[in-house]
């Protein structure tokens, strides 16, 4: 089974091949792919921590629970991104 394909790829817009829907962030594993949601494991702040101590919303980084889902899917190979400008801590 393959990995899916980016068709393109701009600041905030993800699209793979072969998919009708586009990403802002995405996880991909052999045969498929989701949208990554970062507020399902605490990788983003909330909004209230970013204005009153001015954090960069993504802190901390990736976490463990971030990669378990993928790491799940029987891959060979792990590429975590940090992103356009390599904001992702």
């Amino acid at each position: 089974m393959s990995s899916p394909e980016i068709a393109s790829l701009s600041w905030g817009h993800m699209k793979v091949k072969g998919c009708s829907s586009s990403y802002k962030d995405c996880k991909f594993w052999p045969g498929g792919s989701r949208a990554w949601d970062w507020r399902e494991t605490g990788t983003n702040v909330s909004e209230a921590d970013v204005l009153r101590k001015h954090v960069l919303q993504h802190y901390p980084g990736v976490q463990p629970a971030d990669l378990e889902e993928v790491l799940k899917k029987g891959i060979n190979l792990l590429v975590i991104g940090r992103g356009m400008s390599e904001a992702l801590q």
